[in-house]
């Protein structure tokens, strides 16, 4: 047990001398290269800077974690229009939709809309519009995901009709 002990130990202690430098090359016809091994004797090993997954220009901006409740109050993502059981006179096939959250959206998410709950094109704004809508009821929902489709957050399902 003792020899297994020390052995994690070892093994914890190096872990950090096995990074590897990274070493920018160009060729004479200047494709450019990234590669762990060195290619000359004077090649200097590139700065890299620390990765920053989610940046922001202000401090007020919410994050939200990836435990985070679906209905935290924080986000409030909701549907501001049509209101729930609203009945809505249009002279064409279009209704607007709008949505509201108390953050930021970062950038990079993404806003799937589910009309009578089929998915629509993922959109990055807060207004939309939903077009080719018979008369008649409909319902409507939508959800905040990641761009690789995880759900950040979804509002409450509506119904309204069209006339």
């Amino acid at each position: 047990m003792r020899y297994l002990i020390i052995l994690f130990a070892l093994l914890v202690i190096s872990l950090p001398l096995a990074a590897q430098p990274i070493y920018k090359v160009v060729d004479e016809h200047g494709n450019v290269t990234y590669t762990d091994q060195k290619p000359s004797d004077d090649a200097r090993p590139m700065d890299l800077p620390e990765i920053n997954v989610l940046g922001s220009d202000t401090d007020d901006v919410a994050v939200v974690e990836p435990d985070q409740a679906l209905d935290s109050p924080g986000l409030n993502f909701r549907i501001l229009s049509p209101e729930n059981e609203e009945r809505i006179i249009t002279d064409g096939d279009t209704v607007g939709i709008s949505l509201g959250s108390d953050i930021q959206i970062p950038p990079t998410a993404m806003i799937v809309l589910y009309v009578n709950e089929i998915a629509q094109a993922p959109i990055q704004s807060m207004d939309a519009q939903i077009e080719s809508l018979d008369p008649g009821e409909h319902s409507f929902r939508a959800e905040l995901q990641t761009s690789s489709g995880r759900v950040l957050a979804e509002t409450e399902t509506i119904t309204f009709f069209k006339e």
